[in-house]
């Protein structure tokens, strides 16, 4: 590759890595996301851009960002296809954490030689994705990354792995100890015009709708589908055109469950309700009532809590009819 001497050093290679994995159906990568992906400044992207231009391995457009020409594309696959099979060494055969085996290789994919790297994929069983699921790019190139959304886009119950914080420094400082961190697996539990609730690491974490729209994640949909049908929320035989219908709790009957839309009510039963656990996104399933039908006891998140007929009429579920 003519322009590869020229272009060994860690940040050149750090530039086409991200401008390969942020770049979505062909489109620029804006400076200012490139920026923050690198957290370097834009006056800095915009220098390195002109010259990685001159080297022939990306396109400028000002006002629209950066792109791969097809010989940056084939450079940053090489550096990426080295990652992400360290990435399966060092987790499979080392059992390092996933964060661990990340920050590792990002060190190693600029310093191991491309014959290396091919014994390695030859060792490891030719694996198609990192343990994050994320595509390994082949040797022969032609690579596409799989395309970001930003996390406020997403709906109840998807899943995907956490890909990048374009707010500020700090932050993206508060929720990497949140457990938000590149890779991290996580699900929409719930979405109000406000802000979402996500669960990663077994942790539930608010997001504003401003700070939602900042992260980037990684759709799964596919996960998304498995963990729905390991809960009982989403049945094996479920087909296209499945009905959903909403209506109150209380007109459930024993036996049936349904996944919470909404939680009503005055505020401080709402408080009450959400701190038992009955939140948006959650299945919750009708466990047996009084003999004049209330009390209703109730069983979400493995918990059994008993209400009023009147507070159950609060709650709004989906279900299939």
């Amino acid at each position: 590759m003519a322009a590869e001497s020229s272009l060994l050093t860690e940040s050149v290679q750090m530039y086409l890595v991200n401008i390969l994995r942020l770049g979505e159906e062909g489109q620029p990568v804006p400076l200012s996301r490139l920026a923050a992906a690198l957290h370097v400044s834009p006056i800095s992207v915009n220098q390195m851009c002109r010259r990685l231009q001159d080297e022939g391995v990306v396109t400028y457009v000002p006002y629209k960002g950066a792109s791969l020409t097809s010989e940056g594309q084939q450079l940053a696959a090489r550096i990426l296809r080295r990652h992400r099979l360290w990435e399966v060494f060092l987790v499979e055969h080392l059992q390092m954490t996933w964060e661990q085996a990340h920050d590792a290789a990002c060190r190693l994919e600029h310093t191991t030689p491309d014959d290396v790297v091919e014994r390695l994929d030859v060792f490891l069983g030719h694996p198609r994705v990192n343990p994050e699921g994320e595509p390994i790019p082949p040797s022969s190139g032609g690579f596409s990354p799989a395309p970001l959304r930003p996390l406020a886009e997403m709906k109840v119950g998807q899943s995907g792995y956490f890909s990048q914080c374009t707010a500020d420094e700090t932050a993206c400082a508060f929720l990497a100890d949140q457990g938000l961190r590149p890779g991290a697996p996580l699900q929409v539990l719930a979405v109000a015009p406000r802000g979402s609730l996500v669960e990663v690491d077994g942790r539930r974490v608010a997001l504003s709708h401003s700070l939602a729209i900042a992260l980037h994640v990684k759709p799964d949909e596919k996960r998304a589908d498995d963990e729905l049908r390991s809960s009982g929320e989403l049945p094996e035989h479920e087909e296209k055109g499945t009905e959903l219908i909403q209506m109150p709790l209380d007109r459930l009957a024993i036996g049936q469950r349904g996944v919470i839309v909404k939680v009503g009510g005055e505020r401080r039963l709402r408080h009450r309700l959400l701190e038992m656990g009955v939140v948006p996104g959650e299945t919750i399933a009708v466990k047996r009532m009084a003999p004049l039908g209330d009390p209703v006891e109730l069983i979400v998140k493995g918990y059994h809590l008993s209400l009023r007929r009147s507070e159950a009429s609060q709650i709004l579920v989906e279900l299939e009819r």
